[in-house]
């Protein structure tokens, strides 16, 4: 009797990835990109994601094979989700990276940032929003809430010239006001639905680590229909290191890309470079 196929077909839904120091790397989600352990079936974002909403609204449709929604949200990284767009790429992926307009590690609107998000969606890849709520304090009211969303998206509409497709939040858990579990927010999928969240296995690499199931373990047994990935690049690295060191390779990478083009800057016009 032939083995039966235990592969999960993968549904990317968005961008960026935690590692921990043992078990993350840039090899290993190489390796949950290819079909060698789980079988890449389609890659449903964006306009894919649109495609099967419902046709009054934004409301997900879950293809009914058995798949896996794997999104990213862009932390601290744009150099590392590039990396693993360029894989998903390779792999014949397509993934929706979730910018963060209110980033502390990078800034969208700088040329080094700017040019490299075009890159990811030259590669085929769609954009949606990664929202901070926390820079509007307590007392953040569903319509202050659902405008500034708004304004954020068409911000990255018009920057990029693509719309973004769907929306997810860093840290709304620390306010005290409730998430929303809306299907759709100002035109967006809402990655944190209460029907998604309901229907679907969750598993998150937030601060480099799998804090209630490690994802090689998850897939390893595939025992859920649907499952929810959550990723963010910045913790995929070449070498095996703590996250904390993943978040300063990040920021010190920054820093000297910010060094070299001030130093070609200056010498592409001329003037003395005082050291």
């Amino acid at each position: 009797m032939p083995t039966p196929d235990r592969r999960i077909p993968i549904t990317v839904l968005a961008g960026q990835s935690n590692a921990n120091a043992t078990a993350m790397g840039i090899e290993v989600f190489r390796a949950t990109a290819n079909a060698g352990g789980m079988m890449v079936h389609v890659a449903m974002n964006g306009s894919a994601l649109a495609a099967t909403a419902g046709s009054e609204s934004g409301h997900w449709n879950a293809p009914d094979a058995r798949h896996v929604l794997w999104r990213h949200d862009l932390d601290a990284s744009m150099n590392r989700a590039l990396r693993l767009a360029r894989i998903e790429h390779e792999e014949g992926v397509k993934a929706t990276y979730f910018l963060f307009p209110r980033c502390l590690y990078y800034n969208l609107l700088n040329p080094l940032t700017h040019r490299l998000v075009l890159e990811i969606i030259a590669l085929g890849h769609d954009i949606a929003l990664h929202f901070d709520p926390t820079h509007f304090g307590r007392g953040l009211t569903r319509e202050r809430l659902f405008d500034a969303i708004a304004a954020e998206r068409d911000l990255l509409t018009s920057e990029f010239g693509v719309a973004p497709t769907a929306v997810s939040f860093h840290l709304f858990g620390v306010l005290p006001e409730p998430m929303p579990d809306d299907d759709e927010i100002a035109g967006l999928v809402n990655a944190y639905s209460r029907r998604l969240r309901e229907s679907y296995g969750y598993v998150s690499d937030s601060n480099g680590i799998w804090l209630h199931r490690r994802l090689e373990d998850v897939l390893t047994e595939a025992r859920e229909d649907r499952l929810q990935v959550l990723t963010h690049p910045e913790w995929w690295t070449p070498q095996v290191m703590p996250p904390r060191a993943r978040l300063q390779r990040a920021i010190d990478g920054y820093a000297g890309a910010m060094g070299q083009w001030y130093d070609e800057t200056v010498a592409s016009s001329g003037r003395p470079n005082l050291r």
